[in-house]
């Protein structure tokens, strides 16, 4: 059954030269599970570059996350602690690889509610292109 989730996602990251950006989206969306997984899905509309995007996470019972974008983007990307991973990141006017090495990957969650916290270097086109701290939180939408 499909329920109606609050999603905030609060993200840091910090280039090469140690310049951190900051930045927080809010958006409904919807969680539920289906065997041993937890699908929440938003869009992300509140961010003007992000507009038309609707986001995916799959949390796994062995605590990964996969991130499937679709719409003005497309992207499946898989987090594990530990691990690298490679992606591509398209986009109408072009494709970009990407490549992430994964620090943290936590996840408190059940039955589609609770938080999820990344932590990982992110490679653009082979160049470093920063270091992010992720954090997605997911709450009923009692509204």
């Amino acid at each position: 059954m499909l329920k109606p989730v609050v999603v905030k996602i609060h993200s840091i990251q910090q280039d090469e030269i140690g310049k951190k950006t900051e930045f927080e989206l809010v958006s409904t969306g919807t969680a539920h599970v289906q065997g041993d997984t937890q699908y929440i899905r938003y869009d992300e509309r509140m961010m003007s570059e992000m507009d038309g995007v609707n986001t995916l996470v799959k949390v796994f019972p062995d605590q990964s996350i996969s991130l499937v974008r679709t719409g003005k983007i497309h992207q499946h990307h898989d987090f594990r602690k530990g691990q690298e991973e490679d992606s591509i990141y398209a986009l109408e006017d072009g494709d970009f690889q990407l490549h992430t090495k994964v620090y943290e990957c936590q996840v408190d969650m059940q039955d589609g509610i609770g938080t999820i916290h990344l932590e990982y270097n992110l490679s653009l086109e082979g160049m470093f292109y920063n270091y992010t701290k992720l954090t997605i939180t997911v709450q009923e939408d009692r509204a």
